[in-house]
């Protein structure tokens, strides 16, 4: 039987049946198609807003630090990092390397969607509500072909332009 590997790690799909979980395994096919829909082996957390927050300030000071981004990305270890100033902050909430690398790709993800559509013609931001602006019919547009973005119409992101620091590399 074949097992699709990402990464180096088996890919599952969970199906939640009451409080019984049955593990299959995704054919090569739904591993490509439904990828955003498929979860990795990683622990999947419930992030509460200080932990967020916390976090954001703490990987906003690595970078800043200079120390710890790379060409592109971050050097090895800077989770670790995370980790243990996550601990120092929250001791009993076990926020491990997994559940942050988890929240930072999330994050990541989100800019670049998001710088993707401020891009395109009819699309705004507003600053005072940190969320995007755009009229009906421009949106109902848009959502046709990309049904995946309608999360983003009535969402405030409001660590925007933290994520603008945290994400674009800085030419020198």
């Amino acid at each position: 039987m074949f097992v699709p590997k990402l990464f180096g790690k088996v890919v599952y799909k969970y199906h939640y049946l009451s409080h019984i979980t049955s593990h299959t395994y995704l054919s090569p096919k739904k591993l490509f198609c439904n990828f955003d829909f498929c979860h990795l082996q990683m622990a999947r957390r419930a992030w509460r807003e200080v932990e967020e927050e916390i976090l954001l300030t703490n990987l906003t000071s690595l970078i800043d630090q200079g120390v710890w981004q790379a060409e592109n990305g971050f050097h090895p270890g800077y989770l670790g990092v995370l980790e243990n100033q996550m601990r120092v902050s929250f001791p009993e909430a076990g926020i491990k390397e997994n559940h942050i690398e988890g929240k930072i790709k999330k994050w990541k993800r989100d800019y670049f969607y998001l710088d993707a559509i401020l891009q395109i013609p009819g699309f705004g931001w507003n600053p005072n509500e940190n969320k995007l602006v755009v009229q009906n019919d421009v949106w109902n547009e848009f959502v046709r072909t990309r049904p995946q973005l309608r999360q983003f119409r009535d969402r405030k992101f409001p660590n925007y332009n933290r994520w603008q620091h945290c994400f674009v590399r800085q030419e020198n």
